[in-house]
């Protein structure tokens, strides 16, 4: 893929993510939030709503016949040869309850499920991640690179609980249980897009999780590969379902043998 061509989507991204931001925070320092239930344990607010609309928008003005798969507008095919994949915020729980814990997160990509760039805003604490196919991964731009722990038994995983499919928790907490005997620590911080970010950045060092969208993921995945990290899917996946372990590709076998 041509670089000037990744720069330029890069920019957008990064463009239409700040503004997002922006927007997000007037909404909730206005107490205008709405909060509403899409399935169990799933909600969305008009938060969410208008900050993809705004991405959207923004995007449209510099590439107006490319594609969106968006959380809450799912698919809009305009037949272009791109497509942008939007979370418009990721961890909306931690959003609506004041937990800082939250994302803007924003991919394209040409080939479907095969991200090119990707952004990762942090909005609460003003950290942005980006990164573009070959260039490697940025925070605030400056270079940033997965853990050296090679040893499971210091590392810490996140391990995510499968709060929208109680059904699937036997199985679910068995694997846990496996993965927590041989690491150092467990997290789950409530927003994909952010534990992709923070392997990519060495703070974290491995991930497992289930029943995810490719919206939660796809940025997160591309900054986390441009880092040095890996990524596995487990099993067969697709825009609404993904299933995946993730890490700093030092102990990426051993959590798959634990899963």
């Amino acid at each position: 893929m041509d670089k000037t061509i990744l720069k330029e989507h890069l920019a957008v991204a990064e463009e239409a993510a700040r503004k997002a931001g922006e927007l997000v925070l007037s909404m909730e320092h206005a107490g205008d939030l709405v909060v509403t239930t899409k399935h169990t344990n799933d909600f969305v607010t008009n938060a969410d709503k208008a900050s993809e609309q705004l991405i959207i928008s923004t995007v449209k003005e510099h590439f107006p016949d490319e594609d969106f798969l968006g959380e809450e507008g799912g698919e809009q095919d305009a037949g272009g040869k791109g497509r942008w994949v939007i979370d418009p915020i990721d961890g909306t729980t931690n959003f609506f309850r004041d937990v800082p814990d939250w994302v803007i997160s924003i991919a394209w990509e040409v080939e479907r499920n095969h991200p090119l760039v990707g952004v990762v805003y942090v909005v609460s604490q003003h950290e942005l991640f980006s990164a573009m196919q070959g260039d490697g991964a940025r925070l605030n731009g400056k270079p940033i690179h997965v853990s050296d722990i090679k040893d499971p038994a210091h590392s810490v995983i996140v391990c995510v609980p499968p709060h929208r499919h109680h059904e699937a928790s036997e199985a679910y907490f068995a694997a846990e249980k496996r993965i927590f005997a041989g690491c150092s620590d467990l997290r789950s911080f409530g927003s994909c897009a952010l534990e992709l970010a923070y392997i990519a950045c060495g703070r974290l060092d491995g991930y497992f999780e289930r029943f995810l969208g490719y919206y939660d993921m796809a940025a997160g995945w591309a900054i986390l590969q441009e880092a040095g990290g890996k990524l596995d899917f487990l099993g067969p996946h697709n825009d609404g379902h993904c299933d995946f372990v993730a890490s700093n590709g030092k102990i990426q076998d051993w959590l798959l043998k634990q899963v």
